[in-house]
């Protein structure tokens, strides 16, 4: 079975670096006010030899899925508020919440360390 890493976020958009497994990274998170915007991430390796752009975070979804080749895990995006589909700028470090796992979620436990 495995397990989840909860990611821990603040209000706004925000920029931090993080160990995901035996990997050391560098996130950056902000928002797009326009159509077809919302929040999108960036996931650097720390040592510069990697990284995924601009991915749109649309809960539900795991946002490493496409990119399973480059070995970053897998990442949830968990939307807490059932009254809207997407976020806005102001669910951020609220209603948002982002997991992360290295393998795909399946029957996973949510582990905040």
């Amino acid at each position: 079975m495995a397990e989840l890493f909860e990611i821990p976020l603040t209000a706004g958009a925000q920029s931090f670096p993080i160990t995901l497994g035996e990997d050391d990274f560098q996130i950056s998170i902000i928002y797009r006010d326009a159509v077809g915007g919302g929040w999108f991430l960036d996931i650097e390796r720390i040592d510069g030899s990697d990284g995924l752009y601009g991915l749109p975070m649309i809960p539900g979804n795991d946002l490493f899925a496409q990119h399973e080749y480059k070995n970053f895990g897998h990442l949830y995006v968990l939307f807490d508020n059932s009254e809207r589909e997407h976020p806005t700028y102001d669910d951020m470090g609220q209603s948002i919440r982002l997991v992360w796992s290295e393998e795909p979620w399946q029957e996973t436990t949510t582990s905040n360390g």
